[in-house]
């Protein structure tokens, strides 16, 4: 199967209405965060007049609340990236998806939490070192010199970046095939990330291709939405009165509505898609494996 045939049979099952609920469970897990941020605005605009017991009480409540519904909403968008894997390798098998069969895969949810656990490790040591690194560069800056000491912290500062965005790439990239592995052959996590290091190696030539597609559509819809969302917002929030910017009723304005709406959907779609492009690469990968689909019909 070639790049335009994983994403071609991938944007067919975008519209598939299975999938759309647990789309919709991921995207709200991932959003519930914000949503405390949303929801708590009368905090953010008045923090000059708020003395610092009372600003510190705020942040200390908002943070464990931000910190609850981010746990659970990790929780739930493992669960609901499992459901799409195992529906979409379901229809690409020919059989029929149901919400009830999505529920199949949370039987698999303790062990994706625990890969998702192990691969986020690296990243978070890389970032603790970048912090340690960039504080020891700070601390030795030398302002009596007559050479520009920030011109060195920021050169160390990108390639320090660098590291962290090159890290994140690979271990998101594991993550790929460890959850299918787990999820379509039901491998134990050791193995599953055996499998996922290997698929890394053998099909690094597919990971990088499909990873620029991927970004050459996220550009061209940001750039889609720099053109009419953008203009839209900013008209919204010009007009806005203050009070409404205090209150919160911001957040009912029809435009507000629609940009949400918009968004809504489209992160739908988008996690359907990407969910199934990386299913079906990855049945690809482990066809000599994997059943193949029966091809006297089409889903």
């Amino acid at each position: 199967m070639s790049h335009w045939q994983l994403f071609s049979t991938s944007f067919g099952r975008m519209l598939h209405p299975t999938l759309w609920v647990y789309g919709l469970v991921i995207v709200l897990a991932g959003s519930a965060p914000a949503v405390v941020l949303l929801f708590n605005n009368q905090l953010l605009l008045n923090l000059r007049t708020a003395t610092l017991e009372t600003m510190l009480t705020s942040f200390a409540s908002l943070l464990g609340v931000f910190v609850m519904l981010s746990v659970i909403g990790f929780v739930f968008a493992t669960f609901g990236d499992a459901a799409l894997i195992h529906l979409i390798n379901k229809l690409e098998l020919r059989e029929r998806a149901s919400v009830g069969m999505g529920l199949d895969a949370g039987e698999k949810i303790f062990q994706l939490l625990v890969v998702r656990l192990i691969l986020i490790l690296p990243n978070i040591l890389v970032v603790f070192l970048a912090f340690a690194l960039m504080w020891g560069q700070v601390a030795r800056i030398d302002l009596t010199t007559r050479t520009n000491p920030l011109a060195g912290l920021f050169g160390g500062a990108c390639g320090i970046l660098l590291i962290v965005f090159v890290v994140n790439l690979i271990t998101s990239a594991l993550l790929v095939g460890a959850e299918r592995a787990i999820v379509i052959e039901k491998l134990a996590i050791g193995k599953a990330l055996g499998v996922s290091g290997q698929l890394f190696a053998a099909q690094l030539g597919d990971f990088i291709m499909i990873g620029l597609i991927f970004l050459g559509l996220s550009l061209l819809i940001g750039l889609i939405f720099s053109c009419v969302g953008q203009p839209l917002l900013g008209f919204m929030f010009s007009t806005a009165s203050p009070t409404a910017l205090r209150s919160g009723s911001l957040l009912t304005n029809p435009i507000m509505l629609l940009t949400i709406s918009i968004g809504l959907i489209g992160n739908i779609l988008a996690t359907i898609l990407v969910t199934s492009v990386w299913t079906l690469a990855y049945r690809e990968w482990r066809a000599d494996r994997l059943p193949a689909p029966p091809r006297d019909d089409f889903a």
